[in-house]
């Protein structure tokens, strides 16, 4: 694969015999923004070569300024005491669920455990779909403020639609905040908290490339899945406000999907349930085009004991669909 490291480098490198370096170029110039999955032609030297592209590794941008001073330190370094547990609270919708349980992989991977009570990182995954979200929001964030205005190093963090929603104004209405993450940076909340270690408040709320999770998800149950296959809705239905929250849409790679679904056959798992805001308009966005229909053929062929999906809208939802939930023998009608 190209990566933006490589567009300037000299020397001689080892994918040179196969993808000369002039294709790398000529890919970023031709290719416009390459997403994961979108399928190239480039010509060289050495003739005509096909790259599909399996992964981005965007730079990690936010918006970051020193925490203000507080009695609580934070998550900031203290040399008698690191942070070692957190609690996650996850409301709202399946992918919201799924999103904690990519969360939680994070959390594991910098060390911290799980636990019920009085955690030193506190981490709530929003939604911003029910009635008074924004309020329920800051009533459940007013003990752990209180605890850090009293002098208690906890580390606040808030995740999800709201946080998308909200941005800077909620870190203005709640000083004790140190983390804001929209929900396309929920696998890369391990990087944010090291800024936030530093010292520094963040907010990472910007649109960007989603790319694949670095670790398996820990997940809530041994048996059924949720495996997310398309992320935001470019839909902007006047009730709605998943594009605004979720972004546009961006579907993962056929291939990543079918990893992430042999895993978990082979860990145990009996059913997946494939997400997306708007799933079947899976794929419409990766070149060349592919559809909903086609994945859930892969995806029956997996051989999962159930396969389930939501949500559909009706534009999108064809006779090529109908006829693969007819026909395909795992995949379920509702």
């Amino acid at each position: 694969g190209a990566s933006e490291a490589g567009r300037g480098e000299e020397g001689e490198r080892p994918t040179d015999a196969l993808f000369p370096r002039e294709g790398v170029q000529e890919l970023y110039r031709e290719g416009g923004l390459l997403k994961p999955g979108d399928v190239h032609t480039v010509r060289t030297r050495m003739g005509y070569h096909v790259v599909q592209i399996m992964d981005v590794q965007t730079e990690l941008r936010s918006r970051k300024s020193p925490s203000p001073t507080l009695k609580g330190g934070g998550f900031a370094p203290n040399p008698n005491q690191n942070p070692t547990t957190y609690t996650l609270q996850t409301n709202g919708c399946q992918m919201n669920v799924a999103d904690s349980e990519r969360l939680r992989s994070q959390l594991h991977l910098t060390g911290l455990s799980e636990v019920e009570k009085k955690p030193d990182v506190v981490v709530v995954n929003t939604c911003s779909i029910r009635d008074h979200a924004e309020q329920k929001l800051y009533d459940f964030l007013g003990p752990y403020a209180k605890r850090k205005r009293e002098g208690d190093p906890v580390t606040i963090v808030v995740t999800g639609c709201v946080a998308q929603q909200e941005g800077e104004s909620l870190i203005r209405r709640v000083p004790e905040v140190d983390l804001v993450v929209g929900p396309q940076y929920i696998n890369r909340v391990g990087d944010l908290l090291e800024d936030v270690k530093d010292g520094y408040q963040l907010v990472a709320t910007d649109p960007t490339l989603i790319s694949e999770d670095q670790a398996r998800p820990v997940r809530d149950d041994p048996y059924r899945a949720w495996v997310p296959v398309i992320n935001g809705c470019n839909e902007h239905c006047s009730y709605c406000v998943v594009p605004n929250t979720r972004g546009v849409e961006q579907s993962r790679t056929l291939e990543s999907i079918v990893e992430e679904m042999k895993g978990l056959k082979e860990d145990g798992y009996k059913e997946v349930t494939l997400l997306g805001q708007n799933i079947d308009a899976y794929g419409r966005d990766l070149k060349p085009k592919s559809n909903f229909a086609d994945l859930l053929k892969v995806a029956d062929g997996v051989g999962m004991n159930r396969v389930r999906y939501v949500t559909s809208h009706p534009r999108y939802f064809s006779e090529k669909v109908v006829d693969a939930v007819r026909d395909l023998e795992r995949v379920c009608e509702q």
